[in-house]
């Protein structure tokens, strides 16, 4: 922190170092006290008539004898810059002389060891002279006119020191914190100060406590994400490992076993390649997903239409876990879109809602086109009567891999990554994936994408399709 206060204190004094040096290219002619400002000028009135006595008199050299010790010296000069009483030594003085006579005030002009002022006065018998008051510093400080004194310069160390600690205990504690995240403590965050969390406003109003704020979002995304990870390994591993040691039984009773029982084991065997084949194709669409930012080759088509193709795959499906498919499809839905990737998730979601949904249990699938804050979108609602997700998790269950119930985790057949694709391609599209529970039990997935131009009709058919 020394080097950090040192660091701060430099960059304000070079500042006002800067500051000082362009102002002393500018004479210092005013005085910002007003009494001193009024006491300089009475002194100038009342010396300017006395030298002016003395010069009308012929007594200028008793004058010059008179203020010569105090340091420093009186001088009085026509207006056209003729000297008449005493020589302050300067070459180029007239061009003060002629700006006071101007100016009728009195005009000031600084020199590396001294300062030079011009009063105008005016004599009783009618002509104005210029009084010259030649000003020699006394310290050494006085050479630079406006140097700071030392009370400044306390005052600026003190406030350079608190603003110093001010920076520098925050970025500490993110030191410190991004120390232990590299160590491999992902729970570590950084801590508010004992100061700042008793005040209130001290917290999270500058850009400081931002990145605060924002590094400790960071650490929990870390974290949720190697959590997900280590989810995903222990899945993958268990899921990759039931299959596969399915596939070696199946092999062995089908090398050992009766002739007859060859094509009921290749079955068991393709069965659980479909499945391999499934997770894998899985974990590489959302890798993809995760790399791309936007689509370049992009086709019109319908939405209404991408769902209607798949209602007969996921009727198939359905029948299965003896669940009923109804839909109410938009007449027209028109996107601009990249097909698979919209067919993607749309089908993660619905096989998604097949897997809840108990038996007997039905599945909505809707389409409808709907103007939210000036934008058309297209959208996509599945609905199940399923057991619906707990409002804690809701946000969760979009992050890859994450499986919000937890109780049933081994006896459910995905691995939570379904809705993460269909999040992704969303957010690709510039749409988004809304998830809400239902009032009345179960759950909605709300897919929408953003409309094409020049879609026509919004009118609605309702079709009713149940898988038997």
């Amino acid at each position: 922190m020394i080097r950090l206060v040192f660091k701060i204190f430099l960059a304000y004094w070079f500042a006002a170092g800067v500051v000082i040096a362009i102002s002393d290219f500018e004479p210092h002619r005013h005085i910002h006290n007003p009494e001193l400002t009024d006491a300089l000028d009475g002194s100038l009135a009342i010396n300017g008539r006395a030298i002016l006595e003395a010069y009308e008199n012929g007594r200028c050299l008793e004058f010059e004898h008179s203020v010569g010790t105090t340091g420093d010296a009186l001088y009085l000069v026509s207006l056209n810059g003729t000297l008449l009483c005493g020589d302050p030594g300067i070459d180029d003085i007239k061009p003060l002389i002629l700006a006071a006579a101007a100016k009728q005030k009195r005009i000031t002009s600084n020199y590396a060891l001294f300062q030079l002022i011009a009063y105008p006065v005016k004599s009783e018998k009618g002509p104005t002279y210029i009084v010259l008051l030649k000003n020699r510093y006394s310290t050494a400080l006085q050479v630079y006119g406006l140097l700071p004194g030392y009370t400044t310069i306390a005052i600026s160390g003190v406030v350079t020191l608190f603003l110093a600690i001010l920076v520098a205990l925050p970025i500490r504690r993110l030191r410190r914190a991004a120390r232990a995240l590299a160590s491999g403590n992902l729970e570590a965050r950084v801590q508010w100060g004992k100061f700042s969390s008793r005040v209130h406003g001290l917290k999270g109003g500058d850009d400081i406590d931002r990145l605060v704020r924002d590094f400790n979002h960071m650490a929990e995304k870390l974290q949720s994400l190697a959590e997900a990870q280590r989810v995903l390994l222990r899945d993958v591993s268990h899921e990759l490992r039931s299959p596969l040691a399915r596939m070696n039984l199946g092999l062995a009773l089908a090398r050992s076993g009766p002739l007859g029982n060859i094509p009921e084991h290749l079955e068991r065997i393709e069965s659980e390649t479909k499945r391999l084949d499934h997770l894998i194709g899985q974990i590489l669409s959302l890798s993809y997903m995760e790399t791309v930012r936007e689509v370049t080759l992009l086709s019109r088509v319908s939405l209404s239409e991408l769902v209607v193709d798949l209602l007969p795959d996921m009727q198939y499906e359905a029948s299965k876990a003896n669940a009923s498919i109804t839909t109410s499809i938009a007449d027209e839905c028109s996107l601009r879109c990249d097909p698979e990737m919209v067919r993607a998730s749309i089908e993660n979601v619905i096989r998604n809602a097949i897997r809840y949904t108990p038996s007997n249990g039905f599945i909505h699938v809707e389409t409808v086109t709907e103007t939210i804050a000036d934008r058309q979108l297209a959208i996509v609602r599945i609905s199940d009567n399923g057991p619906g997700i707990p409002e804690e998790e809701i946000k969760s269950v979009l992050e890859p891999f994450y499986r919000a119930d937890k109780a049933k985790h081994w006896r459910q057949d995905g691995f939570g990554i379904g809705l993460a694709i269909a999040d992704r391609a969303a957010q690709i599209h510039g749409g988004r994936v809304a998830i809400w529970n239902k009032s009345t039990g179960g759950l909605t997935v709300e897919i929408s994408f953003p409309i094409a131009q020049d879609i026509s009709g919004r009118h609605r058919q309702d079709v009713s399709i149940v898988a038997t």
